[in-house]
């Protein structure tokens, strides 16, 4: 389970807040990444909250967010890791 939690801006790591980065969101261009990378990331968004939302359901939502992306895979890293 990721100890990661953002409130009103403020991202915290185990309740201690973190130094934070932007990130580009482009409104303009290619918004897609490859599919395997997109399973790879709900391989970790599954392990924290489960399965009841597929990945396929996840794309015709919109997919990850950006930063929701980055925190799951550098989560799946920490995890495979282990």
């Amino acid at each position: 389970m990721s100890n990661w939690e953002c409130y009103n801006g403020t991202w915290k790591l185990g309740g201690v807040p973190v130094k934070v980065a932007p990130v580009q969101i482009q409104p303009y261009g290619n918004k897609d990444i490859p599919y395997e990378v997109a399973e790879e990331a709900y391989k970790e968004y599954a392990a924290q909250h489960g399965n009841g939302q597929t990945l396929e359901r996840l794309c015709e939502r919109g997919g990850f967010a950006s930063s929701e992306m980055a925190i799951l895979l550098y989560d799946r890293i920490k995890r495979l890791e282990r």
